[in-house]
């Protein structure tokens, strides 16, 4: 009985209408995200784009980003935060058909990063800010943690599912479905007519925010969401390297992803009660020492166990550091905080990308540039802390 209470008491119990539809609308996302995303970069790299192409790619993708987020934010004000989810998951199918055909249309290579900035303008600034706005005071990291678990249990099946799709049929028929899915996932949210009252959201007052004197810790801060760029692109070109096959791949990440889970869960309620900063100093430190390790794996068997420590180092980051940054949100202005925290990561993708772009222009060795990037990884994870 003592364990089914404790069991209970990882999860939230009085989760709103709005963060329910949030959520199932996320699950059905996630799970058109992890089909692809790790994938993505791998399928760049498979015909014919080095590393300092993908680079250049993500370049792109974050600078228009950068200059287009707070249109985001004043569309989202302004129609709502459901109709930027919407128009950001339809960008969100059509990235991926884009980027399909990029093996025949070699144009599009610098097309695709302009639809993926637009995607991620209208989408995530909706995202963060209905969340922030409905999120319980009291049960805040029990709903993140609740997300990350459901997130962690979706891509593990999708991962899988992805490896096994493209060692049959390829990734074509992978971008397709996820398409599908990304279009799909707004169903949960149409069903009930948000109710929103039209309210303006200025562009220059961003980028005020943004170099403000008294955002500046917070700004350096959330720069350390730089490492996430070579999670998501340099990590996985990586690990294709030393495991070929596909399904291969998929299984060691999903698997890697499962034991994370039931931690995650842990780090939600501890997150509600205990000192938020002190968990994410602790995670911050945590996972820059798996940064590091990175620098020795050389078998599937090193990045299991470095893939699992990652994730699971980074959801005890995550969980405390957006409960602290949705506290924020309600305390001040959501949309302005919400803009002000995306394109101060954003700032830190840029940081990284521009540092590994010019970086690559010397190095030769592509062993000795992967182990390069973890290290710049490492470092401007323990930024974190600066929360």
């Amino acid at each position: 009985m003592r364990y089914k209470r404790f069991f209970h008491s990882l999860f939230p119990k009085k989760m709103k209408r709005q963060v329910k539809e949030l959520f199932v609308s996320s699950i059905l996302l996630n799970l058109a995200l992890s089909l692809v995303v790790i994938f993505e970069p791998i399928y760049l790299y498979k015909i014919g784009y080095s590393l300092q192409d993908l680079m250049l790619f993500y370049l792109i993708v974050y600078g228009a980003y950068l200059l287009l987020m707070p249109l985001g934010g004043k569309f989202a004000r302004y129609k709502g935060y459901e109709a930027g989810l919407l128009v950001g998951s339809i960008l969100f199918a059509t990235f991926y058909v884009v980027l399909f055909l990029i093996q025949d249309y070699s144009i599009l290579f610098y097309i695709a990063p302009i639809i993926f900035a637009l995607q991620k303008t209208f989408y995530w600034p909706a995202y963060y800010a209905d969340f922030a706005r409905f999120s319980d005071d009291d049960e805040e990291g029990r709903e993140l943690s609740s997300f990350t678990v459901s997130t962690s249990l979706v891509y593990i099946l999708g991962i899988a599912v992805a490896g096994f799709i493209i060692s049959f049929w390829g990734y074509g028929i992978l971008f397709i479905l996820s398409a599908l899915l990304f279009i799909g996932s707004n169903i949960p949210t149409l069903l009930t007519k948000e109710k929103f009252k039209p309210q303006k959201f200025g562009y220059t007052s961003a980028f005020k925010d943004l170099f403000d004197k008294k955002n500046r810790k917070s700004l350096f801060a959330y720069i350390g969401f730089g490492e996430e760029l070579i999670v998501m692109v340099i990590w996985p070109v990586f690990i294709s390297l030393i495991i070929a096959d596909m399904k291969d791949l998929g299984l060691i990440v999903a698997l890697a992803t499962l034991v994370t889970v039931i931690i995650s869960l842990y780090v939600g309620k501890i997150s509600d009660s205990k000192n938020k900063r002190s968990i994410l100093a602790l995670g911050s430190a945590f996972y820059s020492v798996a940064w590091f390790i990175r620098i020795f794996i050389v078998n599937q068997l090193g990045i299991f166990f470095v893939d699992t420590m990652s994730r699971l180092a980074k959801n005890v980051i995550n969980i405390p550091l957006l409960a602290i940054t949705y506290e924020r949100a309600k305390t001040k202005n959501v949309m302005r905080t919400i803009v002000f925290f995306e394109m101060s990561l954003v700032i830190g993708k840029l940081v990284a990308i521009l540092l590994i772009y010019f970086a690559l222009f010397f190095i030769t060795d592509e062993v000795f540039a992967f182990k390069l990037t973890f290290i710049l990884a490492g470092g401007m994870s323990l930024l974190y802390m600066l929360l």
